[in-house]
């Protein structure tokens, strides 16, 4: 008897071990021509084996980080698409702007669209929705749902904290045209707008939008509000030129958050992104607004963050290390 319990002991401990390494085999190859699909998949430990335009990718969207094998599949608006059936994928993510493209992306794989802008208006909604469709792709909606309540428990310590430093201000988010005189400006219909709200904040920009939340305006649109900060991304190169343009414009000097030096340049995020760029822009948002010409305090540091809530590890890198490296993006 207890030879044959040991036998069928053994027996279940090997048909275990070859199901779960064949479980692990198993793990779907998703190749991604969406950024944000992207980079929620890899949120969820599963890293897509190929994106568009790779190295931008990995200055825009840092976090989680892409492996080195990670294929490139070119222009988004042109995926390479004989590349993209060499690799020989399970599946495939694909933009909504990419729709008319489906049945070609058929042809290699099943193929799933990332609808993080539709009809509703409410992005902020979409990239938690892209998250757990990316989680039952690859079979991982618990950690899916787990990385959801990490993130709400990020925002909920960090406007906690932002209110304890008596931050009100304000704040226009911006990306500073290279002509020197215009400036893409987040608002209604962006989740930027919704992030900031999380954070206890309100949003300067109030007037119309694009699609896609955003609204190109003349510099002295952002006097409009006097007593808000101007936090503009720092796009490389393409910021140096529209900060060389602006340096002799009494237009942006004349600016009131230029003249009291609440006019900040923070490290770059993908505003378009899933739920990682969200937490991106969260930790830079709440970085800068607790500057000392914010708030009159000290810099919100991630430390406090950490002490405030017990989640969210993944999701909650150095805020300060963000802003020394001033990714380009």
């Amino acid at each position: 008897m207890t030879n044959r319990r040991g036998f069928c002991l053994g027996l279940g401990t090997g048909l275990a071990l070859a199901l779960s390494g064949r479980a692990r085999a198993a793990a779907p190859r998703i190749a991604c021509t969406d950024w944000a699909a992207a980079e929620s998949l890899a949120l969820l430990d599963t890293m897509p084996i190929a994106v568009p335009e790779l190295d931008v990718y990995r200055l825009w969207l840092p976090d989680p980080a892409l492996p080195a094998g990670t294929a490139d599949l070119g222009a988004r608006t042109e995926p390479n698409l004989e590349v993209l059936s060499t690799l020989k994928p399970d599946r495939i993510f694909i933009s909504s702007w990419q729709a008319g493209m489906l049945p070609l992306f058929r042809r290699i794989a099943h193929t799933d669209i990332a609808k993080l802008f539709d009809a509703r208006g409410d992005p902020y909604t979409g990239m938690r929705e892209l998250l757990l469709q990316a989680g039952r792709a690859c079979g991982r909606e618990p950690l899916a749902r787990s990385r959801l309540s990490d993130f709400d428990a990020q925002l909920d310590a960090r406007r906690g904290l932002l209110a304890a430093a008596g931050v009100h201000r304000p704040v226009y988010v911006a990306v500073l045209h290279e002509n020197g005189a215009q400036a893409y400006v987040y608002g209604r219909g962006s989740w930027v707008d919704t992030v900031i709200g999380k954070l206890g904040l309100r949003n300067a920009w109030t007037a119309a939008t694009t699609f896609y939340g955003n609204s190109l305006v003349g510099i002295p649109a952002l006097a409009a509000d006097a007593e808000a900060a101007i936090l503009y991304l720092d796009q490389g190169a393409r910021t140096q030129r529209a900060l060389a343009s602006l340096r002799d414009s009494t237009l942006w000097r004349g600016l009131p958050a230029v003249a009291a030096g609440r006019a900040i340049m923070i490290p770059s995020f993908y505003a378009l992104g899933g739920l990682p760029s969200a937490a991106r822009c969260a930790r830079l948002l709440a970085a800068a607004m607790t500057d000392g010409n914010m708030a009159g305090g000290e810099t919100l540091t991630d430390a406090e963050v950490r002490r405030a809530t017990s989640g969210g590890a993944r999701l909650d890198r150095t805020a300060a290390a963000d802003i020394r490296t001033g990714v380009d993006g």
